[in-house]
């Protein structure tokens, strides 16, 4: 397993980087990288083989670290470009016995205290063989146009199909803005989506709730710390970690089509900022049209349901200066080069 944050360049991006542009003429740029770490219950009714996240938008040396091997039954995940991105596929064994393992279906209620469906070696759920749901994770650079989740569902051929359904577990967009003033901290924004319309012809789509948690810190953020018992990762312990107790999210729904937190300038002192997502599904009821009419959980506590899924995702903002357009050419030959020796030097780790 391999673990990696957005300043894994660091030690090889600014010897060369510096080498290349001191003499340039300079102008400040932020560059970011998004960590996604998330819990997911399996809720199609069977057992699954494996497990798919698509990132359109991305290539696979967009991708430099995941969760996987030996903290999950999958092990590592394939990498696997696609024509509009890359997909990340965690997959079973299969043989003359037909598949290894595979995620169950939940006998109970799935716990929500934390990022917590991998081995307990590692520290996850004492549980997690029967849990019935898992932990995936990834680190990348930049920002996927969209973002899907699947579960896999394995035949007696040993093929893996997805099930009719996405994940009901939306993943944030990330905007960053350099300062308007020099020295100054950037500003960031994210914006979660509400799922996506995915009936023909329909007005509205999949209705949930969420909840929001944030925390900033001075050091960059890791894939491996988005894990339960660090005091980084925001949760409901902390009030002041609070950002948005419940709000609805539906496609089509006037003003609850997405959750944006808005354009905030970070600390000063502020390199990573973190956001826990918890997701709950919506039972309450519905109009003729799909419309979902409670829009406040204190209006009716029985329209939150089960819980479905976290996500925790985090920011990595390291500042730096980049050349003006006359020498980018130079420069990105140079992060080319550097980004093809990290991922070797990955792959070979």
């Amino acid at each position: 397993m391999r673990f990696a944050t957005s300043v894994v360049c660091k030690r090889f991006w600014f010897p060369a980087m510096f080498s290349l542009i001191f003499t340039a003429p300079l102008s400040a740029s932020p560059i970011f990288g998004s960590l996604s770490n998330f819990d997911v219950v399996n809720d199609t009714g069977e057992v699954c083989h494996g497990f798919e996240i698509e990132l359109e938008g991305l290539n696979p040396s967009d991708i430099f670290g995941t969760f996987g091997n030996p903290y999950i039954r999958y092990g590592d995940p394939t990498i696997i470009p696609t024509p509009t991105g890359t997909l990340i596929r965690y997959a079973s064994g299969f043989g003359p016995s037909g598949w290894a393992t595979g995620t169950p279906v939940p006998s109970g209620p799935f716990p929500q205290g934390g990022h917590q469906a991998f081995y307990p070696a590692y520290g996850g759920d004492p549980n997690y063989e029967t849990l019935g749901g898992e932990h995936f994770g990834i680190a990348f650079n930049g920002n996927p146009t969209n973002t899907i989740y699947r579960w896999l569902l394995g035949d007696a051929s040993g093929n893996l199909n997805p099930t009719g359904t996405n994940v009901s577990i939306p993943a944030p967009t990330w905007n960053v803005a350099p300062p308007v003033v020099p020295g100054a901290a950037p500003a960031v924004q994210a914006v979660i989506p509400a799922l996506p319309i995915e009936q023909p012809g329909a007005l509205f789509g999949e209705a949930i709730w969420v909840k929001v948690f944030v925390t900033e810190s001075p050091d960059p953020m890791e894939l491996n710390q988005l894990l339960p018992g660090n005091p980084r990762v925001p949760d409901s312990s902390d009030p002041a970690e609070v950002e948005v107790e419940w709000q609805l999210l539906q496609a089509g729904k006037g003003g609850m089509e997405e959750l944006d937190s808005g354009l905030n300038e970070l600390g000063n002192n502020s390199e990573s900022i973190t956001r826990r997502y918890e997701f709950y599904a919506y039972t309450g009821p519905y109009d003729p049209e799909g419309e979902a009419l409670i829009e406040d959980p204190a209006d009716d506590p029985t329209a939150v349901g089960e819980f479905l899924g976290a996500q925790n995702a985090a920011l990595n903002l390291e500042a730096f200066a980049i050349p003006e357009a006359h020498s980018w050419i130079l420069v990105s030959a140079a992060m080319v080069g550097m980004g093809l020796f990290a991922r070797r030097r990955s792959s070979g780790s």
